[in-house]
C-alpha cells in the first residue's frame, strides 16, 4: 500500500472541481493498470491520458477530458506555433490570427499547451479521434477558461511537479 500512495498524487480534489489524479510508474502496463483500476463508480465520467512514465485520471459526474504531454516532447522544432504544419493541421483559423507573426498572445500560449487542452476537451466531448482539432477552438483561447458549459483548467509543470504539461475540461453543473 506503501508504494502505491507513492506513485500517486492527487492534484485537484475539490466538490467544484473534477477530480485528477497523477500517477508515476516506469512499467507503462503497470501505470496503465493503475489508472484503469482507479476509475471507478464514485463518478459518472472518467478520461485517462499517458505520456512516458506518467498518468493523469480525472474523474467528474458530467463529461470530462484530460491529457498530459511531457515538455521534452515539445522541443522538436514541429511542436512550435511558428510551424505551418502546424498551424495548417491543428489551428482553427482564429487561432493561427491570435497567434500571428506580430507575436500576439504567444507569451502565454505554447504549442503543447494548445495541443494537450484540444485533446482534453475532444476527449470530454466523446470522440477524440474523430474531432478535427483546426474545428475546435483550444481552451487557452477562451475568455476566463470558459465557453458556455465547458470549463477549462491548466495543469503546468508546479501543479505536476514535472517538466509537464496537463490539461483538464469539464463540463460544468
Amino acid at each position: 500500500m506503501s508504494s502505491d500512495l507513492a506513485l500517486r498524487r492527487t492534484l485537484v480534489a475539490r466538490s467544484d472541481l473534477p477530480l485528477v489524479v497523477m500517477f508515476n510508474d516506469a512499467d507503462p502496463s503497470r501505470l496503465r493498470a493503475r489508472a484503469r483500476e482507479f476509475c471507478d463508480d464514485r463518478f459518472a465520467h472518467w478520461s485517462r491520458s499517458y505520456s512516458g512514465d506518467l498518468a493523469l485520471v480525472a474523474g467528474w459526474h458530467l463529461r470530462v477530458g484530460v491529457d498530459v504531454e511531457l515538455l521534452d516532447r515539445s522541443s522538436s522544432s514541429s511542436w512550435s506555433l511558428d510551424d505551418q504544419n502546424f498551424r495548417r493541421v491543428i489551428m482553427t483559423p482564429e487561432e493561427r490570427q491570435l497567434t500571428s507573426t506580430d507575436g500576439t498572445s504567444r507569451a502565454s500560449i505554447s504549442a503543447i499547451d494548445l495541443w494537450c487542452s484540444k485533446e482534453a476537451l475532444a476527449k470530454a466531448l466523446g470522440s477524440p479521434l474523430e474531432i478535427d482539432p483546426t474545428r475546435l477552438t483550444g481552451p487557452p483561447f477562451w475568455s476566463g477558461l470558459a465557453r458556455g458549459a465547458w470549463r477549462a483548467r491548466s495543469l503546468d509543470d508546479q501543479i505536476l511537479g514535472r517538466d509537464a504539461v496537463g490539461w483538464v475540461v469539464y463540463e460544468a453543473s
